[in-house]
């Protein structure tokens, strides 16, 4: 998760920066995102990924990277799931 994300919780084989992410299927009937239910929008979830540590990190770079028409259409699929 990184050290913005992280919550020193341990949880099964997971340790205190970890986190065995939830399945998307079902994303678009969600209200809050983040293992820790702190984000009420997809882009701010995203965002939040970004942090020291984090396995996600090249993979929000490359969502900022792309166009904000390309950014919507990953965002409506995503709430299409």
């Amino acid at each position: 998760m990184g050290t913005r994300l992280a919550d020193n919780v341990g949880q099964g084989g997971a340790g205190g920066d970890q986190f065995r992410t939830a399945p998307l299927w079902g994303l678009g009937q969600r209200a809050f995102f983040l293992h820790d239910g702190s984000q009420s929008r997809v882009y701010s979830a995203i965002d939040s990924h970004r942090s020291a540590g984090s396995e996600a990190t090249q993979v929000v770079t490359n969502y900022f990277n792309l166009s904000t028409s390309q950014q919507q259409d990953v965002l409506n699929f995503l709430r299409s799931l």
